[in-house]
């Protein structure tokens, strides 16, 4: 199992989390520290077993993996293309 550090605000430091894959975010970008159009994000699974997204903030969160965007509806958001998916896990929930 491949690892990658991902800050944590909380406990102010990194921690070790699986490696899940890589994805390009296409469409409009939203938030000042959430997801923005072109950039290529880590996917990592947390210790419950949740697919998140290390977003701009360089913390991991849990989008929308089909049509990623701001809970409160301010962007119509956009959609993820596969760049790493070692494990064929990603297109699983990524090309449904």
């Amino acid at each position: 199992m491949k690892t990658i550090n991902v800050y944590q605000c909380v406990l102010d430091k990194e921690i070790p989390m699986e490696y899940v894959g890589k994805v390009k975010y296409v469409g409009e970008s939203f938030g000042v520290d959430s997801l923005t159009d072109g950039e290529v994000y880590d996917v990592v699974r947390d210790e419950t077993g949740m697919i998140k997204i290390v977003d701009d903030s360089e913390e991991d969160y849990i989008y929308d993996l089909v049509n990623p965007k701001p809970l409160n509806g301010s962007s119509p958001g956009g959609k993820f293309s596969i760049i790493d998916d070692p494990n064929e896990e990603l297109v699983k929930y990524i090309l449904r």
